[in-house]
């Protein structure tokens, strides 16, 4: 033995493991209700499925699907404009138009948030436009969606977001 492996033993000495299983061998897969003032439910196996996706990331989708959603060649099922609603009120709204768009086996959603443009400085403009990029990585809505992008200026540009839903299971 080397003085290494005599300093580890005098270490480890009066060391006991613990006697507790630590990890979950399976989650039973339960139904989730999400909000409960809604009739819109999500599983939890979809929940605890997918994880979050972030802006212009194509990862989750093979080759073919992801031109396809690049060249926007995906039709609009349903489009939610937010222009005059305040942060609070946008936020429930996107989340439960995002589930109930899903539940209703829609593909592709358009959010319009506006651009909110002013040249200043620490501007308090566009805050819709930079928060609901935040709100799709929630975790009551993250699951549900497989990609999402600013479309092209003729669908609304940086004052909206195109968003492709998975497929309901």
């Amino acid at each position: 033995m080397t003085d290494t492996d005599e300093t580890w033993e005098e270490v480890v000495k009066g060391v006991k493991p613990l006697k507790t299983n630590r990890f979950v061998d399976s989650i039973d897969a339960k139904e989730v209700v999400i909000r409960h003032d809604k009739i819109t439910t999500v599983t939890f196996d979809t929940l605890k499925k997918y994880h979050s996706v972030e802006k212009d990331d194509f990862s989750q989708m093979d080759g073919s699907l992801a031109k396809r959603f690049k060249r926007e060649d995906f039709r609009i099922e349903a489009t939610l404009d937010l222009h005059g609603m305040t942060e609070k009120s946008a936020f429930e709204e996107v989340c439960d138009f995002i589930k109930s768009a899903y539940n209703q086996g829609k593909r592709c959603v358009l959010i319009v948030t506006g651009k909110g443009y002013d040249d200043t400085l620490f501007s308090e403009k566009g805050v819709l436009r930079k928060s609901v990029p935040n709100w799709l990585s929630h975790t009551e809505i993250s699951s549900l969606i497989l990609a999402y992008k600013n479309p092209s200026e003729a669908k609304g540009g940086a004052g909206a977001l195109y968003i492709l839903l998975r497929k309901k299971s």
